[in-house]
């Protein structure tokens, strides 16, 4: 019995051992989300560049059930200053400028004048706004250093054989890279980077248009063979990027050491990811407050567990000192021009069409791409101004006649051209049904742009009534709903826009405190424009 109490005595003597040393011992079992004070005050994003002038955008966090206000601001007033030194005259001048609010986006505030490598910057903002229904005050300030700029001497180049070429980069010549399609096309052009202890991390951001090309020998396209069908220039649906932006960001990459190599001594350009054509890449070097926001604000929105952490006293967010190197390639090869390809992915010909031609993008797009604007006039104007323009070019280029997709857009055109008959641009043999369909929905398109001016051959009357004045809920209204969030409710340009806002904050019964004073400001009594849909729609509580 002695020598059983003995061995029973020894494994708890090793139970105990193991159970203490595993306190000692770190694994999952230990993270686990914590509960935590959700931050609902004003999101702060913000730069200072070298060369370049402050830009500062806030944001306040909507409540759940709350409408999206973002064209409107959000504040009673508001102060935003930087202070420190700038180039003002080609001197160094030590000062607090006053930013301003940007016309399109009042939440935004900039100054254009260069901030100066290595100093220090000192932003202090302070807003009178609604919160959540009660009047609050707010002061956020952080301090942002500009960085040295990153310089890229050359760049080794993936060659079809696997191997690599390395060439000089020099900004007054043009550095031709060659597209390695399938199965290569997964390689990366390596950026050489020079760069010293003030830069913390930089940001990658590629810049393109509608004039570049897409190849279609990728690793993504051979995957998904016979999955979706091509049609006659190859293209198969599937395209790496948005041909109707300008711009994507391809990642931060932070200044870290393994050994005797950091993170910044190369940096990836993956081939895959280049679009055909002349692209540029901004290298935007960063101070450390950066890496908070990457890694602390912006993983916590996913992670429960990371505690967000910024530079920003008070709130949430980042304010960054930058230095910005742009570098430009032109990458040679076969593929489908993106015009192409923003046509095809916006033209839904299969189900019930109901997502034709329905995002932001590809509604401004739509009489753009019928009137047979050239790219290069696109990309100079911005797609917002290339549609407002795309009528003029019926007279001088090949506008898609035939094309159905197109036929409002025809109509439209001729009544902005004040033509002899709205048929002017549709082809002939075109069926009753079609026709008619194309007027009626033209005849919408220009009474909406011309805010419902008539002319001789465009009566708008009509629609005036059904998108302005009547107290119901219809789609014409819908329609100029979407066309004014299209034109960020620019009302200043587009009066009939007052008339929208209204109306759909009161039909559609949106909850927002900035809405509501947007509202009654546009209907106050004093108004001299004010709406004739002010004083047909029933009234609502306050929120």
């Amino acid at each position: 019995m002695n020598t059983i109490s003995r061995v029973i005595s020894g494994w708890w003597l090793v139970v105990g051992l193991l159970l203490t040393a595993c306190g000692d011992f770190h694994g999952p079992w230990e993270y686990y989300p914590e509960e935590r004070e959700i931050y609902t005050g004003i999101f702060t994003y913000g730069y200072i560049l070298s060369d370049g002038g402050s830009d500062i955008c806030f944001s306040k966090i909507y409540e759940l059930d709350e409408a999206a206000s973002r064209n409107f601001a959000f504040y009673d007033s508001a102060r935003v200053t930087v202070q420190g030194p700038f180039d003002i005259d080609g001197k160094e001048t030590d000062t607090a400028l006053v930013l301003s609010p940007r016309a399109d986006n009042p939440n935004c505030f900039y100054s254009e004048l260069d901030g100066i490598t290595g100093r220090s910057y000192k932003m202090d903002a302070y807003f009178e706004w609604d919160s959540a229904g009660h009047a609050a005050k707010s002061r956020f300030t952080a301090r942002a250093e500009i960085p040295n700029a990153i310089s890229i001497p050359g760049m080794n180049v993936p060659l079809p054989d696997g191997s690599y070429e390395w060439r000089e980069y020099n900004d007054s010549t043009e550095f031709h890279v060659e597209f390695l399609e399938f199965p290569m096309d997964m390689e990366f052009v390596k950026c050489d980077v020079d760069y010293d202890r003030t830069v913390k991390g930089v940001i990658s951001v590629m810049r393109y248009g509608i004039s570049n090309a897409e190849s279609q020998k990728t690793t993504i396209n051979d995957m998904l063979e016979g999955l979706t069908d091509k049609d006659s220039t190859g293209y198969s649906g599937i395209a790496m990027h948005d041909p109707l932006e300008r711009s994507e960001n391809l990642g931060y990459t932070i200044s870290s050491w393994v050994a005797d190599f950091n993170a910044l001594d190369t940096l990836y350009l993956m081939n895959m990811m280049m679009p055909l054509g002349k692209i540029y890449v901004d290298f935007y070097a960063t101070d450390a407050a950066y890496i908070d926001y990457e890694m602390k604000v912006t993983n916590s929105f996913s992670d429960s567990r990371i505690i967000p952490e910024s530079n920003i006293e008070n709130g949430l967010g980042v304010f960054s000192g930058m230095a910005k190197t742009t570098i430009s390639l032109y990458v040679d090869g076969n593929g489908v021009d993106m015009e192409h390809i923003a046509f095809r992915n916006c033209d839904e010909t299969e189900g019930d069409f109901s997502d034709s031609w329905d995002s932001r993008g590809c509604r401004l797009y739509q009489d753009v791409a019928c009137s047979g604007m050239p790219s290069d006039s696109m990309e100079k104007l911005g797609l917002l101004e290339a549609n407002a323009h795309a009528y003029l070019y019926y007279r001088e280029s090949e506008y898609m006649k035939d094309n159905a997709t197109c036929y409002a857009s025809h109509v439209k055109a001729a009544m902005m051209l004040d033509t002899a008959k709205w048929t002017v641009f549709l082809p002939e043999g075109i069926s009753s049904e079609d026709k008619n369909n194309a007027y009626a929905d033209g005849l919408k398109r220009y009474c909406v742009a011309t805010n419902f001016e008539s002319n001789g051959i465009a009566d708008c009357g009509n629609l005036k009534k059904q998108c302005l004045e009547t107290p119901e809920k219809n789609d014409c209204k819908e329609y100029l709903w979407k066309w004014c969030a299209d034109r960020d409710w620019n009302m200043a340009d587009h009066p009939q826009c007052e008339s929208a806002l209204v109306s759909r904050y009161y039909l559609e019964e949106q909850k927002s405190n900035i809405l509501e004073r947007e509202v009654k400001e546009i209907c106050n009594s004093k108004n001299p424009q004010r709406p004739e849909i002010c004083g047909k729609l029933p009234q609502k509580e306050k929120n």
